[in-house]
Order: structure tokens, then C-alpha cells, then sequence
């Protein structure tokens, strides 16, 4: 699913998710490994938890994981395209730097992909003004391809366990959720509506998008977008003529 690197950007947000009946459970065997102590932490002693469903992107899944692989040409994508800029920078096979440009910045790993579904752990901090919040961040994401009309679209399913890393800031994180929730779910609608325009922008006039990269960059993650997104439109236009006849 940012998500899509750029679903990950916003992962302290999701803190602001509405609990639903059925909770993702976070991997087991993510949580035995030593070296995933400070995972274990998260998932074990979170400040507060939450899970949010129905977060819908338009476009077919495979073009959604292609961007969700590739995060630094998902970035230059989204500039592009004038939806959303944010820096992102490799540090590691499965490991990335980012900072959103209001506010969040940090460590992002990708801790376990897996056919519909994808983890991640975070830890960063949030600013603004004189406000300073260090956190981490465990995330499961869920999500499932289907169809409405015409249109491909993958409904997404996210489970966080948000930890604060400030002792004199948790006992506030509790006292008043309410008022971090309201603020914190006006940012999680932002943050889908600005990943589903890019998606849209995409699945409705690709090349309108790659054609506003710098020339000779990106080559091989643009060929293989390409290949996705025809097959989606093939697959769109099978689908009419079955209806048609």
C-alpha cells in the first residue's frame, strides 16, 4: 500500500484511525527475532492503537506495489504530477529516509512483504513550531484489489501501534486523545486524498505524469510502470467487451 512509501509518511497519523471489530494481529515471527527489540516495544508498550479500514485508491494493484517498491520514484512521481513533494533517500536494501515537508521526518523499513499484505517499522519525529515528538511506529498494512465499473481500485486495511518516546508527552497522548484524533484524522485524509490523485492521475493519463520527469531519469522503473499500467487497461477492455456481448 504510501501505501505506498507514501503511505508511510504518514504513519504517526494513523494513530487517529477508528478502531474496527477485527484486529489485525502484527507477524509473530517479527516479533521473536532479537534484533527486533525496539519492534517488540512498539507492539507491546504503545502509547495508543489503532486501526482504520476503507482507505480506497483507484488503480489496480500491481501498480500500486510497483510504487510502493520503488519509494524514490514514487517520490519524484508524485512531484511531478504536482501532488505531493517529499524527500525520500535510500539507506539500505529495505530501508529509507524520508521527510514529508510538514513535519515528519525519519527511518522507514520494511520489515515483511507478503501477497496482500505489507509491515513496516518507523521512528522519527513530528514538528511543529517549538513542538517536538519522537516516536516509532509498527504498521501492518492490508489490501485487496477489486472493481467498480470499469475501474480497477485496492481497498486498504491499516493496523499502527504508535509509541511515544518523550515519558513527559505519553501521560498527554492519553489525556487527550480525543483532541490528537480529530487533529490527526484530518491529516490521514489528507494524506490518502494526495496518494489517490496520484494514482488516479496515473491510471487516467499516465503518460501526462512520466512525461514531466527529468529526461533519462528513472528509465527502467517508467518501462515496467508502463507494462502495468497497459495490462490494467487491457484487462479493463476484456472485461467491457465480455459485457457487451
Amino acid at each position: 500500500m504510501r501505501t505506498t512509501v507514501t503511505l508511510v509518511l504518514a504513519l504517526i497519523s494513523f494513530a487517529a484511525a477508528t478502531p474496527q471489530a477485527t484486529r489485525i494481529p502484527f507477524p509473530e515471527d517479527l516479533l521473536k527475532d532479537g534484533q527486533r527489540r525496539s519492534v517488540r516495544e512498539v507492539v507491546e508498550d504503545f502509547t495508543v492503537h489503532r486501526q482504520m479500514g476503507g482507505l480506497r485508491l483507484l488503480g489496480s494493484e500491481a501498480v500500486l506495489g510497483h510504487l510502493v517498491m520503488h519509494p524514490e520514484f514514487t517520490a519524484s512521481l508524485a512531484q511531478a504530477a504536482g501532488v505531493l513533494k517529499y524527500t525520500v533517500r535510500r539507506e539500505g536494501p529495505t530501508e529509507i529516509w524520508a521527510d514529508d515537508h510538514k513535519g515528519l521526518t525519519g527511518r522507514i523499513e520494511l520489515l515483511q512483504a507478503t501477497q496482500g499484505q505489507l509491515v513496516y517499522y518507523a521512528q522519527g519525529t513530528y514538528k511543529n513550531g517549538f513542538i517536538r515528538i519522537p516516536g516509532r511506529v509498527a504498521l501492518v498494512a492490508r489490501y485487496v484489489e477489486g472493481r467498480e465499473g470499469d475501474a480497477f481500485y485496492v481497498e486498504n486495511t491499516v493496523s499502527a501501534y504508535v509509541r511515544v518516546d518523550a515519558p513527559l508527552l505519553d501521560p498527554l497522548a492519553r489525556l487527550f486523545r480525543p483532541i490528537v484524533e480529530r487533529i490527526m484524522n484530518k491529516r490521514v485524509a489528507w494524506f490518502f486524498g494526495k496518494a489517490n490523485e496520484l494514482m488516479t492521475k496515473l491510471t487516467q493519463d499516465p503518460e501526462a505524469v512520466l512525461q514531466k520527469l527529468p529526461p533519462d531519469t528513472w528509465q527502467k522503473e517508467v518501462a515496467e510502470l508502463r507494462i502495468l499500467l497497459k495490462a490494467a487497461q487491457a484487462e479493463t477492455g476484456h472485461r467491457r467487451q465480455a459485457e457487451a456481448l
